[in-house]
């Protein structure tokens, strides 16, 4: 009892005198004029490289992202360094399922943990996040943003208050994503981290049960603004900002705060990285069980022959397909459509016996296109065997580990097959004469390693954009 009656006595303390000064402020208009002088965003400059030298323990710099999984679940992460205290990570509120909210939850969440007397950077990689600020910074009315919810316009009033309530500079910066910037990747792996947790941060406006399940967004529990832009345990954070003091916690790292605490060494970096290379031995990719189910999504890879002066012309001569289990649903060599000039055998493995008496090519093709209609299609440099089938797929639907940002090198080059089955999978493959199954294979375990990430932001892509393909604007 005394001890809940000097609770609230210490709240009271501290939420009258910052309310009387919101509501002074916002009678004279002045609200959006502080706002305004004390955030600055900007879309140069950010952050270059893969050095920590910007989150060095206490400079004030944090980066931060918001993370929504294949199963409809959002996440947050913040950066500032190894060892920080106020590195966070946490699941968040259903209604939050978008990757432009749970940005905005993010930069909030690191709004409301620093010392609101103490300069805070923000690093983001979120376009749409930028914009908001920029429009928040503006005087922008709240009510014209999008979506226009009241869970939405609650987490904006909220932080603006926050904003007019900071007694420091705040300034917000735009990062590359993807890029090779060490610190932005850490807040992408804390924001996965805290999307398949149990811990669920609070946020203004959103809250009831979280949501993982695949239904569809109309389907998700309709947020009210009944929980408030201050709700639950938040009431506690910000008695707690408003007395000056830092937050306590780290969320979701704290079963795995060795992985993001360990001294910065060779070692230390690569077995940090979300996308590290293997250690330990090597094995050939195998299947990994009976099924022989046509699945949802299927690998496909293809061995070409050459046709033309010094076989420089490719044409399909193997075609394999397997399933989620590894296992081969479809094989055939392929009769050539015109004269083979390099049969190309140290590479592909294919030999005038094996395509002499094979399939016709528009067989072929017929069979493959029946069979991968409607389904993802994993593979690497997908455009080459699409090319030789003469078939076009669906970009939704294409899983390209050539292509697909993670795994590029810097300057967003792709890297070798072999490469990347080898440094997440430890899988060797390539050891002779390609094997289009085992090759496929291989795309098919990199795509499973990181299906929930991958389908997450191609979720995230395809609803952010309307109908014209321009991406929405929250």
């Amino acid at each position: 009892m005394w001890a809940t009656f000097l609770t609230w006595t210490r709240t009271i303390i501290v939420f009258v005198p910052a309310l009387w000064s919101l509501l002074v402020a916002w009678a004279t208009g002045g609200v959006e004029s502080k706002v305004r002088a004390n955030l600055s965003v900007s879309r140069g400059g950010g952050a270059r490289g893969g050095t920590n030298a910007w989150t060095r323990a206490d400079n004030g710099v944090a980066f931060v992202d918001g993370s929504v999984t294949h199963d409809g679940a959002a996440g947050v992460g913040v950066w500032y360094g190894r060892g920080h205290s106020l590195n966070f990570a946490a699941a968040l509120p259903a209604g939050t399922e978008d990757n432009n909210v749970a940005e905005l939850c993010a930069v909030f969440l690191a709004l409301v943990r620093h010392p609101r007397r103490a300069r805070l950077t923000i690093y983001t990689d979120s376009r749409a996040c930028m914009s908001t600020l920029e429009s928040l910074a503006a005087g922008t009315s709240v009510d014209e943003f999008r979506p226009f919810s009241p869970a939405h316009r609650a987490l904006l009033r909220a932080m603006r208050w926050v904003l007019f309530w900071r007694e420091a500079r705040t300034i917000v910066h735009k990062v590359k994503g993807h890029s090779g910037q060490t610190s932005n990747d850490r807040a992408d792996q804390l924001a996965a981290l805290g999307a398949n947790s149990d811990i669920v941060a609070t946020v203004p406006g959103y809250g009831g049960e979280r949501t993982t399940s695949n239904a569809p967004t109309n389907q998700l529990p309709n947020v009210a603004s009944s929980h408030g832009f201050f709700p639950g345990s938040l009431r506690y954070d910000l008695t707690r900002f408003l007395e000056g003091v830092a937050a306590e916690g780290s969320g979701a790292i704290s079963n795995d705060l060795h992985a993001f605490t360990r001294k910065e060494t060779a070692e230390g970096c690569r077995s940090n990285d979300r996308f590290a290379s293997h250690r330990g031995p090597l094995r050939i990719p195998t299947p990994i069980d009976d099924s022989f189910e046509v699945t949802g999504a299927l690998a496909l890879d293809c061995e070409m022959v050459g046709s033309g002066p010094n076989g420089e012309k490719s044409i399909l001569a193997q075609v394999s397909v397997v399933n989620e289990s590894g296992n081969v649903v479809y094989s055939s060599f392929v009769a050539p459509t015109k004269a083979v000039t390099d049969y190309r055998t140290h590479v592909s493995g294919i030999t005038p016996d094996n395509i002499d008496d094979a399939p016709s090519f528009s067989f072929v093709q017929s069979e493959v296109r029946e069979l991968i209609r409607g389904k993802i299609i994993v593979g690497h440099a997908l455009e080459n065997d699409f090319d030789v089938l003469k078939l076009r797929h669906p970009p939704g639907l294409v899983r390209d580990t050539a292509h697909w940002r993670p795994f590029l090198r810097a300057g967003r080059f792709s890297k070798r097959l072999r490469h990347l089955a080898r440094d997440h999978c430890g899988l060797i493959i390539q050891g002779g004469s390609h094997d289009p199954a085992e090759d496929a294979r291989a795309a098919m375990y990199l795509y499973l390693k990181f299906r929930d990430n991958w389908e997450g932001r191609v979720d995230v892509m395809q609803k952010g954009r309307d109908s014209r393909g321009r991406l929405t604007h929250y």
